[in-house]
């Protein structure tokens, strides 16, 4: 969506452009491109990637950064770096009050001869981005507010996905993916970090578009466009881990669960998928930090089960194994012996212990249960015992608990 400001930033850009004969640029504080002027030669391979894609690439805006422009009050000059298909280029920081509002760019040597001229731009400029920053302020809220009704289900979700179809944030054919991030420390974190991700895309990333919103302390990015979904939401999914670790104080990160693709109206089940995934990622440590949903495993269905089945129990002869925490308890080398797949040697090695000391074990485990582990059908319900009582004993239920009744609620 253009908003009524971008054509008096046009404008201005346009004027001084004709004015100095170098082409202009103003990106917003995230280093999206608002506009640009005709091109007078200078122009090198970033501008043109930037104007066609109007996304930075991380390597460039790293790069840009590390010469400290985000909090510099006074023009910085760039080198060239050709690496990056970029030549040298000034930076003019556009601010209110110390607060940041976006970039004025020029490309070329000597550019520093511009810096009256392109001074008294910068003051006009920042009015208009000022502007613009609470239009965009705005449209983001009422944004923000169709995906969590698209999320929700029922009635409201079919109305949110009208909407968010009919405003072109999301085409009627689009393939959607639905990521969860919650953070193990600050929620803050999780809220900056998904706003810079989701605005700064590789050069080779897809052409997808990423819809963020809130959901109580979780951060949700839905991922939607034709094609290349899932591989964008990967990589979002393991940028916005590696970034929140690198800005969380107290090195707690973030925890991201990643959905299945799927259409526009199974966006509440993908919900589900994806904060599911999260509350595994945090919760087992033999998972991955960043978790997609097919790679949950058996934790997936049987935590669905526990959703809709809430008297789910252990199985009570897996009790007579001990703790499952324990390293030298029954129940651990019974779940390490059926992870391995009766795999005798792998499970020693696994459990550093001698194969005479497994195969002791594992006839008391038969002993204490009643069950015969040459038997499949006993094997599988010892397994999936196991299995349940390591999700029973995480925080898992707990937060599945109070997740339906917040949805039943809302």
């Amino acid at each position: 969506m253009v908003l009524p400001c971008t054509d008096a930033i046009q404008q201005l850009v346009d004027s001084l452009a004709a004015r100095i004969r170098h082409s202009v640029a103003v990106d917003d504080e995230r280093g999206g491109l608002i506009v640009c002027s005709r091109h007078y030669g200078d122009e090198d391979r970033l501008r043109i990637d930037v104007v066609l894609s109007r996304r930075l690439p991380a390597p460039v805006a790293e790069y840009l950064n590390s010469f400290g422009i985000a909090t510099s009050a006074t023009p910085r000059s760039i080198p060239a770096n050709p690496s990056l298909g970029l030549k040298e280029r000034r930076c003019y920081p556009i601010r209110e009050h110390g607060r940041l509002l976006g970039y004025l760019w020029l490309i070329g040597v000597r550019t520093e001869r511009f810096d009256e001229v392109v001074g008294d731009c910068v003051v006009q400029l920042s009015a208009r981005l000022r502007e613009r920053s609470l239009q965009v302020t705005e449209e983001e809220q009422r944004r923000r507010a169709l995906v969590t009704g698209l999320l929700h289900g029922g009635e409201g979700s079919a109305r949110a996905a009208g909407e968010l179809v009919g405003q072109g944030f999301v085409g009627a054919e689009d393939e959607i993916v639905v990521i969860v991030a919650e953070a193990a420390t600050d929620p803050g974190t999780v809220a900056a970090v998904i706003a810079e991700v989701t605005r700064r895309g590789g050069r080779d990333e897809p052409p997808v578009r990423a819809l963020t919103a809130a959901v109580g302390n979780r951060g949700v990015v839905l991922v939607a466009g034709q094609q290349g979904v899932e591989r964008a939401a990967a990589w979002w999914g393991e940028e916005m881990r590696r970034r929140a670790r690198r800005r969380d104080a107290e090195g707690g990160g973030v925890f991201v669960g990643v959905s299945n693709a799927g259409r526009l109206d199974e966006a509440p089940d993908l919900w589900r998928q994806a904060l599911l995934a999260s509350f595994a990622a945090a919760e087992l440590p033999e998972l991955a930090p960043v978790l997609s949903w097919r790679d949950t495993g058996v934790y997936g269905p049987l935590m669905l089960a526990a959703m809709t089945s809430p008297e789910l129990v252990v199985p009570p002869q897996i009790a007579e194994l001990g703790t499952g925490s324990r390293t030298d308890s029954l129940a651990r080398t019974a779940e390490v012996y059926l992870d391995a797949a009766g795999d005798t040697a792998a499970a020693s090695a696994q459990l550093t212990i001698h194969r005479t000391t497994l195969y002791y074990r594992l006839a008391q485990i038969e002993k204490r249960t009643g069950w015969d582990l040459k038997n499949g059908r006993d094997r599988l319900t010892l397994h999936l015992g196991l299995k349940m009582r390591r999700l029973h004993d995480s925080g898992i239920p707990a937060l599945l608990r109070g997740e339906e009744e917040r949805r039943q609620s809302s």
